[in-house]
């Protein structure tokens, strides 16, 4: 309830204690003193209803962090417990089969999960959906304190993490929406552009953050002399793993202050009702244009891109530069800081005119920069060029979303999500066993060109044969109209 809201009613209080007398005394002051309880109920809901949808966006940010700080840490992890010399020490292949077993179910159940997101009580679905998540940390914590750890525990841990995953994208994802909606109802400017970004924001922080606590995993890290030249670390890895599950259980207690919101019913009941749900929402992505280019874009993107950056940048690190959860570290964080960089930049305009256009180029440089790595460069310009890839990429993963959200119809949006990361992870475990193949026949140098080129071929179908590279932002239509 707006500002204004409250000023209408205590006009019609005041005109009620104005206008009310009474021949019976002590009646005109019992009426008065009823319209005057009546507003400061009135005042007291207000407040309280601004209280809630004011707590809602940090509460929904903390949510992000907790499990991008989690899934930070287990971008370092993950591939250091499988490739580290102090652990399994295992190749490419075995890499990229790992990678695909954390992805694979979510090709099987986010569509599913989509379903779900949006029938279900959004807030108590990721309480649940959190708690689960830090089950298997707990347990490969176990696994790696008692030294039981094996590459079959690794898989289990990739499929168990990654089902819970393919539950909690569209969840968390299509919440956004709803909560950048009720704040616009109480008067506040933020958009859903802005919702987006500074949601992409919290992520990249948090997962910077993770990426920084699993670099100390079982081996000192020494400071350069200009702050101090002190050491931090080693971190047993188990403990790190432990500090995962933690996390993502805090997750859990930030959720409890989202609203319940919306449930969307379609008129179908049951399990295999869900089936004429999920065929409803891939007719309303075939039916829009930018949908179904977005939803594309992102198979390719986890072909060309996600393979490349989950299983030949760790082989890079370990085989070219002999580096170990330390320059994993320093490779990731470099990204994610550039995504940062790019993501803050972004928050500054708040409705962008061409978004596909800004959205392609974005990806253009991206994938030509990966050109360089083709050859024998000094580690500094390898980071040079990983920072260049995360600029990219912050700018096409908030683009990418603001997109869909504002082009998804909303009682279907959940569904619309799910299908959009589909895109994205029916790619990714395809390009993960493709690249680890690739990287242990050709090297992870010569690869460098299948990432590059196949992007370009999708960017270039993109721009003559969609609408992304033409399309206006919805929020710069809707402020251009009002001018």
């Amino acid at each position: 309830m707006s500002d204004k809201i409250e000023e209408i009613v205590d006009d019609i209080v005041e005109d009620a204690v104005g206008d009310v007398t009474s021949p019976v005394s002590g009646v005109s002051e019992a009426l008065g003193a009823g319209a005057s309880l009546l507003s400061t109920a009135t005042h007291w809901r207000a407040r309280r209803l601004r209280r809630g949808v004011g707590i809602e966006l940090p509460a929904y940010l903390m949510v992000q962090c907790s499990w991008f700080m989690a899934f930070g840490l287990q971008m370092v992890l993950f591939p250091y417990l499988i490739t580290g010399r102090d652990h399994l020490h295992l190749g490419g292949l075995e890499l990229g089969l790992a990678n695909m077993a954390l992805s694979a179910p979510s090709v099987i159940f986010l569509l599913i999960g989509g379903v779900v997101a949006e029938r279900a009580d959004g807030r108590r679905l990721l309480i649940v959906l959190h708690l689960l998540a830090a089950v298997p940390a707990f347990i490969l914590a176990v696994s790696v304190s008692r030294g039981e750890l094996s590459y079959p525990v690794m898989i289990a841990y990739g499929l168990t993490i990654g089902t819970v995953g393919a539950f909690m994208m569209p969840a968390r994802d299509s919440i956004v929406n709803e909560i950048v909606e009720r704040r616009m109802r109480v008067g506040s400017s933020v958009t859903l552009q802005l919702g987006v970004t500074l949601a992409t924001m919290a992520q990249f922080l948090a997962q910077i953050a993770g990426l920084i606590l699993a670099g100390y995993a079982d081996k000192m890290t020494r400071m350069p002399q200009w702050m101090g030249g002190f050491g931090i670390g080693p971190i047993a890895a188990d403990k790190l793993l432990l500090a995962q599950g933690v996390v993502l259980a805090f997750g859990a207690v930030f959720a409890l202050n989202l609203a319940k919101g919306r449930q969307v019913r379609t008129g179908r009941s049951g399990f295999g009702a869900a089936f004429g749900d999920i065929a409803e929402g891939f007719r309303a992505v075939r039916a829009d244009g930018r949908l179904w280019a977005m939803t594309a874009l992102m198979f390719g993107v986890g072909i060309f891109v996600i393979g490349a950056f989950l299983v030949v940048l760790p082989i890079v690190n370990r085989d070219v530069y002999g580096f170990g959860s330390d320059g994993i570290r320093d490779m990731f964080v470099t990204f994610w800081l550039g995504a940062f960089v790019s993501s803050v930049v972004l928050s500054i305009f708040r409705r962008i005119k061409r978004q596909g256009r800004l959205l392609l180029i974005a990806q253009f440089l991206g994938s030509s920069s990966i050109l360089a790595m083709m050859w024998s460069i000094p580690h500094w310009a390898f980071l040079a060029i990983v920072f260049i890839w995360g600029l990219a990429a912050g700018i096409s993963i908030a683009m990418s979303r603001s997109i869909v959200q504002d082009a998804a119809p909303k009682k279907k949006l959940a569904r619309v999500l799910s299908i959009y990361q589909l895109g994205f992870m029916a790619g990714a475990p395809f390009g993960a066993a493709l690249m680890g193949a690739l990287v242990d026949i050709f090297g992870p140098q010569k690869i460098a060109i299948v990432p590059a080129g196949g992007m370009t071929l999708i960017i270039l179908w993109m721009v003559f044969f969609t609408p992304v590279w033409n399309m206006k932002g919805q929020a710069w239509k809707e402020h251009a109209a009002r001018k």
